[in-house]
């Protein structure tokens, strides 16, 4: 188990890449939040490559991102909710 020093040093390389996004990150001990804003025609793309991102990160750190656990929250408001995409990232 690591402790809380370690535990900062150990994600600091993950919260670096997530910022690298432009988007922010809460991390817990057996959780990840990432959040931000952009266009919402640049929704998908973004999540997509974050995901993407992060997964390669892990694995190179032999962690398993597990996908039943990921998901995806958008807010918008009801102006733009018809810009944000329907479909799955």
């Amino acid at each position: 188990m690591l402790g809380p020093i370690l535990f900062v040093l150990y994600t600091a390389d993950l919260v670096q890449l997530i910022e690298t996004f432009g988007l922010s990150t809460h991390l817990y001990a057996d959780d990840t939040q990432v959040y931000g804003s952009c266009a919402p025609k640049a929704v998908a793309l973004l999540i997509s490559e974050c995901v993407d991102a992060v997964a390669a990160w892990m694995k190179s750190n032999r962690l398993q991102l597990n996908p039943a656990k990921t998901e995806v929250l958008w807010c918008a408001t009801s102006r733009r909710r018809h810009q944000l995409p329907t479909t799955e990232c």
